[in-house]
């Protein structure tokens, strides 16, 4: 069975870079390593342990952190499954794993998470080199526990327009905090600008909660007619970091300037974690009265939405939220498809 070691492809090694460059290997030791790699299926590597951290790390960098996080969680449920079974982990069987997805399936995890739970076992058998066990057989038994349990996942909330235009009236109302104690004008005043702030330009750029927490003010730039244009540098289905420039408008530019303090170019925007801007905006949202359900995936779906009622298809809309498949932002705004599609046009809906 392999040494598992789950933080060395999780995690980003650029720390341990001055280390590893810090002295120049022995040759003989290098040769010596070098001779004692050998591959899983008998074949031997001219790779050094050096060699392989750092093509590990490259590997890694592929994927987002957000994906490597979910890896690290879906992987670590798998190897605690494994050793309560006396199974190998890593390599995995097949037939192991199909009754690990099914077994998740049983008590309640949904179609996408077992997906990502398969996606996960298979990523990590590749960066040990090792063939997936996610074959053909595991792949029918998803579609099978799909099947078998899948309904309709349930989507965020949609912050639309309406719902901006009710955060903007109340956000910066005082609230009581957790202890019960009520905020003062100011803090309410700082907290609810920022808010404000944080689901314009969510709305606007359609971003993921991830990429938000990722902004600096150097990725924003003011135009002459006071509009805006950010720059994304990476995305989720973005994974060669082309980046892409989106439009914001003059009242979202406003609301950012609002907040910027004197901020520098290479501090973050809004300064708070995927999870604090996800509870800021269900906080927002239920001080509006917009009810529950929102998340941080809510200003994207709800301009999904708007754009779409707008007249916007769905190539374009593919374009403006950066996604690589029609499949997501059909999803976001089937509603809105059905309301103008040939029964809707037959009864003069539209």
């Amino acid at each position: 069975m392999y040494k598992l070691n789950i933080i060395a492809f999780i995690i980003s090694l650029q720390d341990f870079a001055p280390v590893l460059g810090s002295h120049m290997p022995d040759p003989a030791a290098s040769q010596a390593e070098t001779a004692t790699v050998r591959r899983n299926d008998g074949s031997t590597s001219a790779l050094t342990p050096s060699d392989r951290v750092r093509v590990s790390n490259a590997r890694t960098s592929a994927r987002s952190e957000s994906t490597r996080r979910n890896y690290q969680s879906q992987w670590q449920s798998w190897t605690q499954w494994a050793e309560y079974r006396g199974v190998s982990a890593l390599p995995a069987h097949p037939d192991m794993v199909e009754a690990y997805l099914s077994e998740r399936a049983e008590f309640g995890h949904k179609p996408p998470t077992l997906r990502l739970a398969a996606a996960a076992i298979t990523f990590v058998h590749s960066m040990h080199e090792v063939p997936s066990p996610v074959n053909h057989n595991v792949r029918e038994t998803l579609k099978g526990l799909a099947e078998q349990y899948g309904r309709g996942q349930k989507q965020a909330a949609a912050l639309t327009a309406e719902g901006l235009a009710a955060i903007r009236a109340t956000a910066c109302i005082s609230r009581r905090g957790r202890g019960g104690r009520m905020e003062t004008a100011e803090f309410a005043r700082r907290r609810g600008l920022l808010d404000i702030a944080m689901v314009s330009l969510m709305r606007d750029a359609l971003l993921r909660v991830g990429e938000a927490a990722e902004l600096t003010w150097a990725d924003l730039e003011d135009e002459a007619d006071g509009t805006g244009r950010l720059t994304v540098h990476r995305s989720k289905t973005d994974r060669e970091a082309r980046g892409a420039v989106l439009f914001v408008s003059a009242q979202t530019m406003a609301a950012m300037n609002a907040v910027r303090n004197g901020a520098g170019p290479e501090e973050r925007v809004f300064g708070l974690s995927v999870v604090q801007m996800t509870t800021r905006i269900k906080a927002a949202a239920k001080a509006a009265g917009l009810g529950e359900g929102y998340s941080g995936h809510s200003a994207r779906v709800g301009m999904a939405r708007d754009l779409v009622r707008a007249g916007t298809e769905l190539t374009a809309l593919m374009n403006a939220g950066l996604w690589q498949s029609h499949d997501m932002p059909a999803h976001y705004t089937r509603a809105e498809e059905a309301g103008r599609g040939a029964v809707a046009r037959y009864y003069g809906a539209t």
